[in-house]
């Protein structure tokens, strides 16, 4: 595999609970990655209130991204893995390694699949602060391994896209209610899902002579 599908500075958690966090923060990073992608491309950005608004949460949102990119890989070292893992036993075995953090990241995809037909509208940015102030402040989840979460004002974000919902019209008041919604169930799907570690080994036995 390329060396730049990894992650050279790469925060590898040892427990199961610290991979999910670990499973938000790849779904996270490739979203913001593709986000400003489009913003950058074609310039599609979301007006929340105020100019100094949308530059504080954007400008944050930028620093976040960079931070993550780091320490956290993201959704093309997966998907890179899943193809490339029959071509040699060492792949295989890393690919083994990564499977939690493939089954709790494929849960989040799939709830994104299920609360996003093609054509609805969203807003993936303000997804992203809901998801980290929900798993951060409302699960109180440990991020130990990534202090840097805590630099964002998250309640402040939301707020600011609270007051955006109050003084506008009514689809971009559900669109944003909506983030809100499949925020909370990919928060609720990440929770549920669980990976069973077999700790069963086969035994050679020896043949009597």
């Amino acid at each position: 595999m390329s060396r730049n599908l990894t992650c050279v500075n790469r925060i590898k958690p040892k427990l199961l609970r610290e991979v999910k966090t670990e499973a938000l923060l790849v779904f996270i990073r490739t979203t913001l990655e593709q986000t400003f992608h489009q913003i950058d491309t074609h310039g599609c950005q979301l007006q929340i209130g105020s100019n100094k608004d949308s530059e504080i949460i954007y400008s944050s949102l930028r620093v976040l991204l960079s931070k993550l990119q780091e320490c956290v890989v993201n959704s093309s070292y997966l998907r890179s893995l899943i193809s490339n893992s029959h071509k040699s036993q060492s792949l295989k075995l890393l690919s083994k390694k990564e499977e939690p953090l493939m089954i709790y990241y494929d849960c989040l995809i799939k709830g994104i699949e299920i609360n996003l037909s093609n054509g609805i509208s969203w807003i993936p940015e303000l997804i992203v602060i809901c998801l980290l102030s929900e798993w951060i402040i409302e699960e109180e989840k440990s991020i130990n391994l990534y202090p840097f979460l805590t630099d964002i004002n998250y309640s402040d974000f939301i707020n600011r896209y609270e007051q955006l919902r109050l003084n506008t019209q009514d689809e971009k008041k559900q669109v944003i209610m909506n983030m809100y919604k499949i925020s909370s169930d990919l928060i609720l799907r990440l929770k549920d899902t669980t990976y069973k570690i077999n700790n069963q080994r086969k035994s050679k036995s020896r043949r009597k002579k």
